[in-house]
């Protein structure tokens, strides 16, 4: 090959390359319409997608995030470290800059990746205006009203099912799947995804000195679930990762979903359902409502809550601190303006939706 070929093959590269980083910067900031998102892409290319992706995915019982993630951690590093130390003597300042401008390339792919196969979800319009949401709903009456049915479902199932197992994780998609489908279809999510089987990863030990439950593999659709949450907890985490491999970015949307999955499924289910939403219910109430209503839960809903108190306090503060620091600016990024607290926000979806009320099957104040 001539020089002169060299040169413009080595200028088209960098064409295609500043090419993408601008097209990834341009899609990271420009403002695109949530309805065209939604019909476009979440409802559009989104299932298309996620079938081809999670069809390929569930071929292999690797956890393909963990290799992605490895080979990120190792790759750049040792090929940086080998082309600097094969550069010409007064040349390495060109490998250097050219070595950047290509882990921006790849950087800016990956971005776009993300974007395509999951990301876009983020933008899309939100549970809440399709559901008819209403802020007047939520009124500390309501609430109170509210959470004393609860805490008596709780109760009810805690004594239903002292004689059953727990299933576990990879039992979920028999005891769950047919509710989530049913759930999906009532927000027109379609088609249904199938359960997906929960995968152990080498983040693990991350997980769980950092507190985190689980979380979706954004490039291969794969389900990571924290294997110390307790076995209570195990349907209500499964089926809020299946939520957001549904489409469901928006973390209270992904628990909205996770809840109503929950409450469609057997007792043992519906107990996951309502041990995650007590605690979030008595915590929206001021402290005198909550002393009051807490006094009502039975000894098994108490000792359970204490065993999640006990988990949690086994992880490491200052890992914990940083993941949430770092799940807060990630999820900022995606345009989920409450960060983190995000999560919370559960409860305008329970209890000001019209579909969130339909669960409760109480009388509430006012109507």
């Amino acid at each position: 090959m001539t020089a002169k070929r060299r040169a413009t093959r080595y200028h088209k590269a960098t064409i295609v390359r500043v090419a993408i980083v601008v097209f990834a910067v341009v899609m990271a900031v420009i403002p695109l319409p949530r309805a065209f998102v939604e019909e476009v892409y979440s409802q559009g290319a989104y299932p298309i997608v996620r079938r081809l992706v999670t069809g390929i995915s569930s071929l292999t019982d690797l956890v393909l995030f963990d290799l992605l993630l490895i080979g990120g951690l190792i790759a750049p590093p040792a090929w940086w470290i080998f082309r600097l130390s094969r550069a010409p003597r007064g040349g390495r300042l060109r490998v250097l800059a050219s070595l950047a401008g290509r882990t921006m390339a790849v950087t800016a792919t990956l971005y776009l990746v993300f974007l395509a196969t999951w990301g876009l979800n983020y933008r899309r319009v939100s549970l809440a205006a399709g559901l008819g949401y209403a802020e007047s709903r939520i009124t500390q009456p309501v609430l109170e009203s509210l959470t004393v049915a609860a805490i008596e479902h709780l109760n009810r199932l805690y004594d239903s099912t002292q004689d059953q197992t727990w299933p576990q994780l990879a039992d979920l998609p028999v005891r769950l799947g047919t509710p989530f489908e049913r759930v999906q279809r009532w927000l027109g999510v379609s088609p249904a995804t199938p359960g997906l089987v929960p995968r152990r990863s080498v983040l693990t030990p991350y997980f769980r000195r950092a507190g985190v439950d689980g979380m979706v593999d954004p490039f291969f659709l794969q389900i990571l679930v924290n294997e110390t949450v307790l076995p209570f907890e195990r349907p209500f985490v499964t089926a809020h990762e299946w939520a957001h491999v549904a489409g469901f970015a928006h973390e209270a949307e992904a628990n909205f979903v996770a809840w109503l999955t929950c409450l469609e499924g057997d007792d043992m289910m519906r107990y996951s359902a309502w041990s995650f939403l007590v605690p979030r219910l008595l915590a929206a109430l001021p402290d005198a409502a909550q002393r009051r209503l807490s006094a009502a839960l039975g000894p098994g809903p108490r000792a359970d809550f204490a065993a999640v108190r006990a988990r949690l306090s086994r992880t490491i503060p200052i890992v914990r601190r940083n993941a949430r620091r770092l799940n807060d600016r990630y999820l900022r990024a995606n345009r989920v303006a409450s960060g983190v607290a995000s999560y919370g926000e559960v409860l305008q979806l329970a209890v000001g939706t019209d579909l969130g009320r339909r669960q409760w099957r109480a009388p509430l104040p006012g109507q």
